[in-house]
């Protein structure tokens, strides 16, 4: 349906607004897999028959480390973006299922152990953008536990990690647009009225007619 730009003039009235334009917007996959030792709480482990252990993970810090220009071909057309340098900081958390020696089923939780690892993301990211990264939170991201050992309170683990990030660039911009102010909406006043009495059905052909 063609916009009518006269009354849409009317209607609208030129305005600056200051938002935040995105320059790119990406994702990238984390994968690694490493032996991490992970501390128990004093004794929480004795007496225990391990009999399935699980990990989750959270992505604590994803920072910019550095960026650098680079000239690639997108399409027929050579562009120059930037190699940006991103560092994580992963969270990892062993959870552990057994039995005690009544035979009781218990769950003991490990500290929390830091994985660090930093990788290289191509981006349109010029110089003064800002870069963020975060996890996507969905089934994509896993934490699967390999062969184990355990010495005391300490469980070594085989870990792998695969995390989805959202990468965005983004920098602050001020923008002439089309628009006019917001007001509130009208309150909504929700009146409790008494109910009115419903009287049964009556049989008219049997009373009052036959009195």
């Amino acid at each position: 349906m063609p916009i009518n730009l006269e009354q849409f003039a009317q209607q609208f009235d030129r305005e600056c607004i200051q938002v935040c334009k995105v320059y790119d917007w990406t994702t990238h996959v984390v994968q690694l897999a490493q032996d991490i030792t992970f501390t128990f709480p004093t004794g929480s482990l004795t007496g225990v028959t391990i009999s399935q252990v699980n990990c989750s993970i959270t992505l604590l810090e994803c920072a910019e480390d550095a960026r650098r220009d680079i000239e690639c071909t997108v399409g027929n057309q050579i562009v120059t973006l930037q190699a940006v340098t991103l560092s994580k900081t992963i969270q990892v958390v062993l959870e552990v299922t057994g039995t005690n020696t009544t035979g009781a089923q218990v769950t003991v939780v490990s500290n929390p152990a830091l994985i660090t690892t930093s990788e290289e993301v191509i981006l349109c990211a010029p110089e003064g953008t800002t870069v963020c990264c975060n996890a996507v939170q969905n089934t994509f991201n896993t934490c699967r536990v390999g062969a184990f050992t355990q010495s005391g309170n300490n469980i070594t683990a085989n870990i792998s990690v695969r995390i989805c990030q959202s990468i965005v660039v983004t920098f602050e911009v001020i923008l002439e647009v089309a628009a006019r102010f917001c007001q509130p909406r009208p309150e909504i006043i929700c009146e409790e009225e008494c109910p009115v009495d419903v009287f049964p059905p009556q049989c008219p052909a049997v009373f009052p007619t036959m009195m």
